[in-house]
């Protein structure tokens, strides 16, 4: 059984890219919910994007470090499909690391901030994002939306999910190291319906990768073909 807590430390896995089909086409790369998260008002959240031209003779690639990021942000934007969120704050996490979310209630409109608490251990595998507690519907009444991210940062951009904090939350996060590849007219930081990715999108595990690579194969009939190690 592979044990995700041996990605504790910083390892970069490389997903290649390959288009047969007769058009470039974009190819976006989204991280499959956690455990541990509300069972809706969840959305995905990518910024990782590459336009790739058909049967293109160099390399198209996602590198995909082990290093999980816990985000937090307000503005005037509720969350919800559609509404681009682009974390204010983003901090880099560990597994087994506990963080709190501190949100402010208006006034004044004020933007969060994301600590470690000292002391506090989440389970094996696991990291914990607390929030404070703050007045959610006032500062909503007042148009001021909280918003909460977890995913990864890579040097494409940032892929996870984001959700809208309830005051007082405490989340205990199980990532799962698995991805979706899909094409389609999506926008960097604008929230997506994770079960509308899922089903038109090649999904890559954890287990799919050798040699810390897999390749991903849009095919000239429109299917999707997920390859262990590079091809």
């Amino acid at each position: 059984m592979l044990n995700i807590d041996a990605l504790n430390s910083t390892t970069n896995y490389t997903i290649y890219l390959k288009n047969e089909s007769s058009d470039y086409k974009n190819f976006w790369c989204f991280l499959e919910k956690p455990a541990g998260l509300p069972n809706s008002g969840v959305f995905a959240n990518s910024s990782v994007c590459l336009n790739v031209l058909p049967n293109y003779g160099g390399i198209n690639k996602f590198v995909i470090p082990t290093q999980y990021s816990l985000g937090a942000g307000a503005s005037n934007q509720a969350v919800g499909l559609g509404v681009q969120i682009d974390s204010s704050i983003i901090r880099n996490s560990q597994l087994k690391q506990t963080w709190e979310a501190q949100y402010a209630t208006i006034p004044p409109y004020q933007g969060p901030n994301v600590n470690l608490v000292q002391g506090e251990r989440s389970p094996d595998n696991t990291i914990g994002l607390l929030s404070n507690s703050f007045d959610r519907v006032r500062n909503e009444n007042g148009k001021w939306y909280s918003n909460a991210s977890f995913g990864i940062q890579t040097q494409n951009g940032f892929l996870g999910v984001t959700w809208s904090p309830s005051p007082n939350d405490q989340n205990t996060i199980t990532p799962k190291f698995s991805f979706y590849i899909a094409t389609g007219s999506f926008t960097s930081y604008e929230l997506a319906d994770l079960a509308t990715i899922s089903r038109g999108s090649a999904k890559v595990e954890l287990s799919d990768f050798k040699n810390l690579e897999v390749t991903v194969i849009l095919t000239a009939t429109g299917e999707w073909l997920v390859q262990s190690g590079r091809v």
